[in-house]
């Protein structure tokens, strides 16, 4: 017995229990990975998922929400801005004006996403991961501990 109070000192302040495992090592046992010739994935346990680390935000979302509209704001711009230089008394100059100002509108909320994705994954995921590296589970009622190092 006093081996085993010196492996883990920690008890659960719930349940008292002394089977306090680390958040890594649950997800690492509940989380296997399988390969074969033409195929391969990764299976996880239920609570290995629910212990799983932060994960970083990807920059391709921002891109595919925004790019569209922008794309489809400059082409609309374009063919009306040419319009203006074969037609003159046919085409609105207001409207052109109308698409260059969405257009703008739409870089600036694509920069704004990007920026707002990378203060998440320079300044947010470092404490949340570091919150998730110093998070123990406990075994008997699942009562997840933070502990400072």
């Amino acid at each position: 017995m006093a081996s085993e109070s010196q492996l883990n000192s920690y008890r659960c302040d719930q349940c008292g229990a002394a089977n306090v495992v680390a958040a890594r090592v649950l997800y690492q046992e509940g989380t296997r990975t399988y390969s074969g010739p033409f195929y391969s994935g990764v299976t996880q346990s239920y609570a290995a998922h629910a212990v799983a680390p932060p994960k970083l935000r990807g920059y391709i979302r921002p891109f595919l929400l925004w790019g569209l509209w922008i794309l489809l704001f400059s082409i609309l711009f374009l063919v009306n801005f040419s319009l203006i230089f074969t037609h003159p008394r046919a085409a609105i100059f207001g409207t052109s004006a109308m698409f260059a100002f969405l257009d703008i509108a739409f870089i600036a909320g694509l920069l704004l996403s990007l920026r707002r994705v990378a203060h998440y994954n320079r300044e947010v995921y470092s404490r949340l991961y570091w919150n998730w590296e110093h998070t123990f589970i406990c075994r008997r009622c699942g009562r997840s501990l933070v502990i400072p190092s």
